[in-house]
């Protein structure tokens, strides 16, 4: 009986068996791309009665096989297609195509329509017409049958991370490095309580009014924003120059500031005008680090006394990853010293994904973006002001953010690298 269900059936058609060894060829050809043609597809199965289905059969199958995820065989078996017209586009021309697609990203190259077409000339002509299929055709392949490299889900034509990309070898840096941290087996506990991550950053401040106007655009950020379709072009819904908030110009003042991070609390030193990112400056800083703790953890509390920072400059030769030696000094002086000790060559030099002082920076800078200082007061006024606003934005963080949890977050962010061998961190 169990035989019969599998191989009876009208004379001339595909049994259920031959309906399943056509699927079965058609996914392994596509999965491995062993590239079987229709007919030598046909010359491996057998009608009942005998004889082997023609080239137009196979193609039929492979577009059901195509349009129905939940097909399996014997489905609707006396509905099937006896005549018609085939698809243009096969079922194994579509796969053939995203194969191709996917190589050109696996070596490197942007996949596109037309790079699909050159590299698969046959598979892309539209047999009617001798052109090949059009590009939105092509792109319907990409969208339904191309994956990246470990990915659930198909390619979709969408705007990547505002992150840069990394080198295989920063991404084996990056990734062996990780592992190295955490086999020194520290708690989250004991970053919390031991490590202050530092990080020097620059605000420009100018008091001209076109600058004023840019900062303002900029505040609206880069998402999407409510307006009429109608109105697109108007200068108030279009975006500020990428630059504009970022370019030093004649008669402006670069407000250095530094993010103190540790314990559960975020603090914020300002430096002087003029001070500079050198190793004399980063001595000027680390002078003033002991009453900032004191002012953020308490007069009378055991102040953390590792430092935890990038290899900016002033801090670690950018050629050796040595420490500078007035930065040594001036940490020795005070009583610290670094995370990374005096040698940092192996700490990779792009980890703004993994620090958590980088995602503090980022709730400030995201703050102060959004609240722009207001110009035409003169820039000693536009100096008090963004002290004032500066020390507003750090009541807010500790009040409102998490940050006694991004304090501990560190060894949490070593195990994402590590498993992501490297890779870029959403953080």
């Amino acid at each position: 009986m169990a035989a019969d269900f599998w191989l009876k059936g009208r004379a001339g058609t595909l049994s259920r068996k031959a309906q399943a060894q056509v699927w079965a060829l058609t996914t392994v050809s596509d999965t491995l791309s062993l590239n079987l043609s229709q007919e030598r597809v046909a010359e491996l199965v057998t009608k009942i009665g005998g004889g082997h289905p023609s080239q137009k059969s196979i193609s039929e199958w492979q577009a059901v096989f195509a349009d129905d995820p939940d097909w399996y065989p014997g489905k609707n078996m006396d509905e099937q297609p006896k005549g018609g017209r085939p698809p243009l586009f096969t079922a194994q021309k579509k796969q053939a195509c995203a194969n191709a697609a996917m190589a050109l990203k696996r070596e490197g190259f942007e996949p596109t329509a037309a790079a699909v077409v050159e590299r698969c000339p046959v598979a892309t002509q539209n047999p009617d017409t001798g052109l090949p299929f059009t590009d939105e055709l092509i792109h319907e392949v990409f969208h339904t049958r191309c994956f990246d490299k470990g990915a659930e889900e198909p390619w979709g034509h969408i705007v990547p991370y505002h992150k840069t990309a990394l080198s295989t070898e920063l991404q084996e840096q990056r990734h062996s490095w990780a592992g190295a941290q955490l086999r020194l087996q520290h708690a989250a506990a004991w970053y919390h309580q031991h490590v202050v991550y530092i990080d020097p950053c620059n605000t420009v401040l100018s008091d001209s009014l076109k600058t004023g106007f840019d900062e303002q655009q900029a505040s609206y950020g880069r998402g999407k924003r409510w307006m009429s379709p109608d109105t697109r072009m108007s200068s108030r819904n279009l975006r500020a120059s990428p630059y504009a908030t970022k370019q030093q110009r004649h008669g402006d003042i670069k407000q250095w500031w530094f993010v103190v991070l540790t314990r559960g609390k975020v603090g914020v030193v300002l430096m002087r005008e003029g001070w500079t990112q050198t190793g004399d400056g980063m001595a000027e800083f680390v002078a003033q680090l002991t009453p900032k703790l004191r002012q953020m953890l308490g007069s009378d509390a055991r102040l953390p006394r590792i430092l935890c920072s990038d290899r900016g400059p002033g801090l670690y030769h950018a050629s050796t990853g040595h420490i500078v030696a007035q930065y040594r000094n001036a940490l020795q002086r005070h009583g610290f010293r670094t995370y990374a000790g005096e040698d940092a060559s192996q700490q990779p030099a792009d980890m703004a994904d993994v620090w958590p002082h980088e995602t503090a920076v980022a709730w400030i800078r995201g703050y102060m973006k959004k609240r722009p200082l207001k110009k035409g007061v003169g820039l000693p006024q536009m100096q008090k002001d963004f002290a004032a606003q500066m020390a507003a934005c750090v009541r807010h963080i500790n009040a409102e953010y998490e940050v006694d949890d991004l304090c501990s977050s560190f060894p949490e962010r070593l195990a994402e690298l590590r498993k992501a061998k490297g890779e870029r961190l959403s953080h």
